[in-house]
């Protein structure tokens, strides 16, 4: 295929598909930087890369933090970690608690590092290493309190000279996890942070030195709680993102990742008074309306708020409001915006002349509990990197 036969195909399918997520790589780059400077201390990053890199895709954020230089990169999800190894990557990628027993072969096929916080699981490992003649790193997840995943915070010093003990497997890494995002839960962090400290000085008293220790992810980093350990893992401020509520990143220096959501019209209607549409009751429309139709709904995590929620969406600068969510579709009332046209740029997430609606604003309109967790529902969307010249294109990611 020539460039130009490229140049076509990219152009086909941006009108195929007029839905699309601007990424800036540069503001990744910016916020590494940044969590690397106040750390305020030597650090390994273990960049958490979880629900698709928080919806910004994984593979090309995985590829660009290798390049920045972080010791490795974690998550749930086999298949963005696989596709992150497919991509190119070599650095290692920790799987957070996700697989059975039987799945730590495939884990260890795609040199993807387990978790283990269950005998079981450890014996697995061992077994399938001796087959390949082979030393497994393997991290332990402790639950220090949260009530998730992990062994016990009071069993994990006798499981560590478990893991010790067994034959074809090294402990390369202790971590926990202990989020919160308001006052009560940051008093509750800071106690089990302590007590998690303790216990891997414990284990390292008796084990030696661990490569990778870690309790802060982005609330504990962001809030400064005291932390002594030798790794960060934050993954909300890596792209931007704020984990206390009503918080902003930007606020703190941080720049956002995700510069905007965008599509165009692909349909205009023309709505009378007097319409019978559902919800107008038996005398229908009151007055008459111009609605534009977007490619985006449901499928791509936009959904419904709660009732009375207000959703607005932005076209030739003016704020739209959401008339209705489907599958794959947003209406929204474009009455108020002059000599709009098909194919017109319809901001969901961005600037468009003096208005902006930002990621934060879409969470609250949605109901999501968080700019982070509705960005982890961002999905089935072609992005559009920025920042690196080679990664200065639209790539589909799954």
């Amino acid at each position: 295929m020539t460039s130009s036969d490229s140049a076509d195909a990219a152009c086909g399918h941006a009108d195929a598909r007029p839905t699309w997520a601007e990424i800036d790589l540069d503001a990744i780059t910016h916020n590494v930087g940044l969590i690397r400077e106040r750390a305020g201390r030597p650090v390994k990053l273990l960049v958490p890369v979880k629900a698709n890199a928080y919806g910004h895709g994984a593979a090309v954020v995985g590829l660009h933090l290798e390049s920045l230089g972080v010791d490795g990169l974690a998550t749930a999800n086999v298949d963005d970690a696989i596709a992150i190894r497919e991509a190119g990557a070599t650095l290692p990628i920790l799987l957070y608690g996700a697989q059975l027993p039987s799945g730590n072969d495939y884990l260890l096929q795609h040199d993807l590092t387990p978790t283990v916080y269950s005998t079981a699981s450890l014996q697995s490992i061992s077994a399938v290493a001796g087959d390949s003649h082979r030393i497994v790193n393997v991290h332990i997840k402790i639950d220090a309190g949260m009530g998730r995943l992990g062994v016990r915070l009071d069993q994990a010093v006798e499981f560590a000279r478990e893991v010790a003990h067994t034959s074809n497997v090294r402990l390369e890494g202790v971590y926990t996890h202990i989020p919160f995002s308001d006052e009560a839960g940051e008093a509750w962090s800071r106690r089990r942070l302590r007590a998690f400290v303790e216990v891997v000085r414990t284990i390292e008293a008796e084990h030696g030195m661990i490569d990778f220790t870690q309790a802060a992810a982005s609330s504990v980093f962001a809030q400064g709680l005291p932390d002594s350990l030798n790794t960060i893992a934050a993954g909300h401020i890596t792209f931007g993102l704020h984990p206390i509520a009503g918080a902003r990143a930007e606020h703190a220096g941080f720049r956002k990742a995700l510069t905007a959501l965008r599509s165009r019209l692909i349909h205009i209607g023309h709505r009378k008074r007097g319409d019978d549409l559902p919800g107008t009751g038996s005398a229908g429309l009151e007055a008459d309306a111009t609605v534009g139709v977007i490619l985006l709904g449901m499928d791509n995590g936009y959904r419904s708020g709660p009732a009375g929620a207000d959703a607005y969406m932005l076209c030739h600068g003016l704020r739209c409001p959401v008339l209705s969510i489907s599958a794959e579709y947003v209406v929204i009332d474009l009455t108020d915006v002059p000599n709009v046209e098909v194919g017109d740029l319809v901001t969901v997430i961005g600037r468009d002349g003096d208005e902006e609606i930002a990621v934060e604003n879409v969470a609250e309109q949605l109901g999501a509990p968080s700019a982070a967790y509705w960005m982890v529902g961002l999905k089935s969307v072609p992005y559009r990197y920025s920042g690196i010249a080679s990664f200065s294109r639209t790539a589909r990611v799954p």
